[in-house]
């Protein structure tokens, strides 16, 4: 398996439904998101390139901006892609 660490605009804007992802998310999304932990595995729901926004989880809104992401300022701490 490879894990490949996300950190540029053209990276995430490549993403598609299903690609795997591996996110760490600071204490406080897992502090208000039943069911999360500081580092959990998606396939992904969406890649909605209009609104930069990544959504790993439909059922328990998890998702982000990659923008934000990128300036540091999201609840996603590390995105990771996964690959075999």
């Amino acid at each position: 398996m490879k894990f490949e660490l996300l950190n540029k605009k053209e990276q995430f804007e490549q993403l598609k439904k299903g690609d795997a992802i591996l996110v760490k998310w600071d204490d406080y999304f897992v502090k208000h998101h039943d069911k999360s932990k500081n580092i959990m595995f998606y396939n992904i729901s969406e890649n909605k390139e209009n609104q930069q926004e990544i959504i790993c989880k439909l059922n328990n809104n998890h998702y982000f901006n990659y923008e934000r992401y990128l300036e540091r300022l999201s609840s996603a701490i590390e995105v990771y892609k996964v690959t075999e």
